[in-house]
């Protein structure tokens, strides 16, 4: 039988496993405790369901005042009515009830924690996918490109040509003119930027006068490419050349020649 008293220091053994009491309180629990068999029977199973609050704490650390919020839960729910089937029958609610229910809120509280992590760093993850397939969708579609060039390059009927600056290698031009489809592209290297509101223009010179092509300015790397160029029909092609013009070309040569190359169909 317990002693006057000994019913409200039971009571602290939920506090006591969970660490909750106060330097007194746990000298006080801890004389009665050495005499209780029943109360240390208690302790041990309640410790056994406190160390399920580590799976809580894996991803996220409870706040200092969660334990005293919990705690202060317990003592409000204690006065919450039981069934007949709940209800003890020494009038007390077992201290393993409460302890089960503070390790279940910390480890709903480290589970909610460890979710919302996840899903920020699935988030995270879906963006990554999603910039990685559209730099290889640019990619395909770059080296698409670069293949379909080869393939007109490379076509039995082109023949190259080389437009250069006087007695100047670089800045330079190749004309692969594809005489079958009367076709051209120009690969441009080395070529200097121009000013605001120009462009250069490419001329092709026939019987003797330029007639007016594509126009086009150089990438920040002085390269050039310019596909399915129309080559003039009719009459005698004898080069091609390259000026500086407005934007948008002009229908006659406003500026000196840059470029030009000879061209002579086979």
């Amino acid at each position: 039988m317990t002693g006057p008293g000994q019913d409200s220091v039971h009571d602290l053994a939920a506090a006591y496993a969970l660490g909750a009491l106060s330097a007194e309180e746990v000298q006080r629990f801890e004389a009665f405790l050495a005499t209780s068999p029943a109360a240390q029977r208690e302790v041990a199973e309640l410790r056994d369901v406190a160390a399920l609050l580590a799976l809580g704490q894996s991803e996220a650390t409870p706040s200092a005042d969660l334990r005293d919020r919990v705690l202060a839960r317990i003592g409000e729910s204690k006065v919450t009515p039981l069934s007949a089937a709940q209800r003890p029958s020494r009038g007390r609610v077992p201290p393993l009830y409460w302890g089960a229910l503070a390790a279940s809120v910390l480890l709903s509280l480290g589970l909610t924690l460890s979710l919302g992590k996840t899903r920020t760093e699935l988030t995270g993850l879906k963006g990554a996918l999603a910039a990685a397939g559209a730099a290889l969708a640019e990619t395909r579609e770059s080296l698409a490109s670069r293949e379909s060039t080869l393939d007109k390059l490379f076509a039995p009927s082109v023949r190259l040509y080389q437009l250069t600056a006087s007695g100047d290698p670089e800045p330079g031009i190749q004309l692969f003119w594809d005489e079958k489809r009367n076709t051209a592209i120009i690969h441009g290297y080395q070529i200097k930027p121009v000013p605001s509101g120009k462009e250069y223009q490419l001329w092709f010179i026939k019987d003797g006068k330029p007639v007016p092509s594509v126009t086009f300015t150089p990438e920040s790397t002085g390269h050039v490419r310019v596909e399915e160029i129309q080559v003039p029909r009719d009459g005698a092609l004898s080069a091609a050349a390259v000026t500086v013009e407005p934007a948008g070309g002009s229908p006659q040569p406003t500026s000196p020649i840059l470029m030009v190359g000879e061209l002579k169909k086979s």
